[in-house]
């Protein structure tokens, strides 16, 4: 399934039927970013010991800094997998992200606004708010 692609107004059920793909982006990107901090922090900490000085210790400083850098980039990958959805990636701590909707009959532009682990998406916020002003849809829908 194609991004929907940047300019589209998303549907509740447009939305939900991304969570399990943002899902599988966000874990990867965690998992990735994760992995290449540990090679990083070993790194950090084998470049303090005085003692490497040889060559065969300085290639091995470098395969382990390729691998980082080739982690964080498959990492970067996964955000771009996401916004290519159409999504606006707000928080990647926590996997928050927008979509942007379209209220009718009245034409209120809004973000849909899911958050990992939540399964379906339940809340919206206007665009010039964010997460901590997010309302339930459940309320929205009934003012109409």
């Amino acid at each position: 399934m194609a991004g929907i692609g940047p300019n589209h107004n998303f549907t509740c059920d447009e939305v939900n039927a991304l969570i399990p793909r943002l899902e599988e982006h966000f874990q990867n990107f965690w998992t990735l970013r994760q992995n290449a901090q540990v090679i990083l922090q070993k790194l950090r900490k084998s470049l303090k010991e005085p003692e490497i000085e040889n060559s065969k210790d300085v290639a091995l400083q470098q395969i382990k800094a390729s691998q980082a850098h080739f982690l964080l980039e498959r990492a970067k990958k996964e955000l771009d997998s996401i916004m290519e959805m159409g999504a606006v990636i707000k928080d990647l701590e926590i996997g928050l992200v927008d979509f942007p909707h379209v209220f009718d009959p009245v034409e209120d532009e809004v973000f849909l606004c899911w958050k990992y682990a939540e399964k379906k998406v339940r809340f919206w916020h206007s665009l010039d708010e964010g997460f901590a002003s997010r309302k339930p849809l459940i309320r929205k829908l009934n003012h109409h």
